[in-house]
């Protein structure tokens, strides 16, 4: 065997090579899914509530690991319950209409604030009580009303949660060979140190092509013109990589590098549903406002 055959990979290319194996697979994956499941929703819907499920058990670990008391079973409850809601058979014919969509979730998290604040009341619970009802509070708004929302994209229309999808992942994909091709300055280091401008210019354009490629055929529901393809690319976009940011700002406070080792070198559930947390909940909105009437 040769040295050069058996010196090891710089740790940067390793890296490449084992998200260039898991990227096809995961792409293979939702590829199979949108196939079985493009005309009803209903298994997107399904598989949406397994992710948050997965994302929000990896931030109670991350947050009771740096001491946060989280309230586990509370928030575990609050969100099966709310990620339940969508896939009810009553929810299938009425998941058209906004009114009705935006009850359970602020039940949900009414109820929430409610059983934990009556819980802070008890004497051995005074000092922390509120910390907690903060941050399990924080965990149902920033992971499970997201996906909550991007299972009623896939229960609207499936083919706009695909396309949310593929232009917010799209966008990472593209920052991060822009980052490793162009990247020179810094983007928040003091957030991640591997976030670049010029990755993020890179991810923009990214989104903005995929968008642009993938509307006549995913975005058939909205009637908008080529700039409005482009707005809406840019919303996805901006608020994908702001939604990268804020899960990078959580780990770095929880003192963690991934939210768990579920995928070898992506991290976590949570790292890969990170650019969804602002994206989902934002184009649903723009959904709902160019396809109901009035």
């Amino acid at each position: 065997m040769s040295l050069e055959a058996s010196a090891p990979l710089p740790s940067k290319w390793r890296a490449l090579r084992t998200r260039l194996t898991i990227g096809p697979l995961l792409l293979a994956t939702l590829a199979g899914i949108y196939w079985v499941d493009h005309e009803s929703g209903r298994i997107s819907a399904a598989v949406l509530g397994m992710v948050a499920l997965v994302g929000l058990w990896e931030y109670i670990t991350m947050m009771r690991g740096a001491g946060f008391p989280v309230g586990r079973r509370y928030l575990l409850a609050a969100a099966l319950i709310l990620h339940v809601v969508p896939l009810l058979p009553v929810s299938f014919s009425t998941w058209k209409s906004i009114d009705q969509e935006l009850f359970p979730p602020i039940l949900v998290t009414v109820g929430l604030v409610f059983v934990l604040s009556v819980r802070a009341l008890a004497r051995s619970r005074t000092e922390k009580g509120f910390e907690e009802v903060g941050s399990t509070l924080l965990g149902l708004v920033l992971l499970s009303w997201p996906l909550y929302f991007a299972q009623g994209l896939a229960l609207r229309d499936t083919n706009a949660l695909f396309f949310v999808v593929i232009v917010a992942k799209g966008g990472d994909i593209g920052a991060y060979f822009a980052g490793i091709a162009f990247g020179r300055r810094k983007l928040i280091p003091w957030v991640s140190r591997g976030k670049t401008f010029e990755g993020a210019v890179g991810g923009l354009l990214a989104s903005c092509l995929l968008a642009w490629a993938l509307s006549g055929i995913l975005l058939t529901a909205m009637q908008v013109g080529t700039l409005g393809v482009l707005g809406i690319a840019l919303a996805i976009n901006v608020t994908s990589q702001l939604g990268d940011l804020i899960e990078s700002l959580l780990k770095r406070r929880c003192g963690v590098k991934d939210s768990s080792s579920l995928l070898p070198v992506h991290g976590g559930m949570l790292d890969l549903i990170d650019s969804l947390l602002f994206a989902a909940p934002t184009f649903f909105f723009l959904l709902v406002r160019f396809t109901e009437p009035g």
